[in-house]
């Protein structure tokens, strides 16, 4: 599982990047760590609005679900969903309810162990530039966002700097980021080797996790909790739709 993401670069970056504006601009802030054990943010990109960088809770919820986001993670933590689960259509793959997404970012970590070591990874540019992972969102009755990393099988390159599980999260190179939001291309087909040689691995200290700030929702926003609502009717009633398996 990967729970550790980082969103280093600078909204106007971002936004050049990816030819989009932020729906909400005063709420995003650089992250050094992005801890999904908390409740904590990422900006998306979503099929049906591809021109907008939207705010969304790391973590899918159901799309009706009421509950505490934290109790429901500690049963049924959907921080990351395996592709393979996907073909089973669980709730979180509902056509009605879900949308491709690209989650915005300038790196995720990865565990090794050698020799009963815990070795830690920053996997990033290195010119620090944002890149997509891909990923699956949803919009729940209360106008938030969540949204997941989907993951698949690793590969040999990826299983040097990770080896407590045999899942990968998909990177999804700039040519391809518009195939996958349009439902051109399944997840078999993005080019994995394309994004991987562009990435490096940065050595992480377990310390290092230690010393950051909590980005727990509560820390995270420097709004109001309205600000994550949508703006209009249109918004709070357009409903996505997605099919995986073509």
């Amino acid at each position: 599982m990967f729970n550790k993401l980082s969103i280093r670069a600078d909204r106007q970056q971002i936004e050049e990047t990816y030819e989009a504006l932020f729906q909400f601009p005063d709420i995003y802030k650089p992250k050094e760590i992005i801890n999904g054990l908390e409740e904590s943010t990422v900006p998306i990109i979503t099929s049906k609005q591809q021109d907008t960088i939207a705010t969304s809770i790391w973590g899918i919820l159901p799309k009706k679900f009421q509950g505490d986001w934290s109790v429901f993670q500690k049963h049924v933590n959907t921080l990351t969903i395996p592709f393979a689960s996907l073909q089973t259509k669980p709730w979180y793959a509902h056509t009605d309810d879900t949308d491709r997404c690209l989650l915005i970012v300038t790196g995720f970590f990865t565990t090794f162990i050698s020799d009963g070591e815990l070795l830690f990874f920053h996997i990033t540019q290195e010119s620090g530039e944002p890149f997509s992972l891909a990923g699956i969102s949803n919009e729940l009755e209360d106008g938030f966002k969540t949204s997941a990393i989907i993951t698949d099988n690793a590969n040999s390159t990826f299983a040097e700097v990770h080896n407590i599980g045999d899942q990968m999260p998909i990177i999804v190179p700039n040519y391809q980021q518009k195939a996958w939001l349009d439902h051109k291309i399944t997840i078999r087909e993005i080019d994995t080797d394309a994004a991987t040689y562009i990435l490096k691995a940065e050595p992480v200290s377990e310390d290092f996790f230690d010393t950051m700030e909590s980005t727990s929702y509560e820390n995270l926003s420097v709004s109001d909790r309205e600000d994550f609502l949508p703006t209009t009717l249109h918004d709070l009633l357009f409903s996505n739709s997605i099919n995986l398996s073509n």
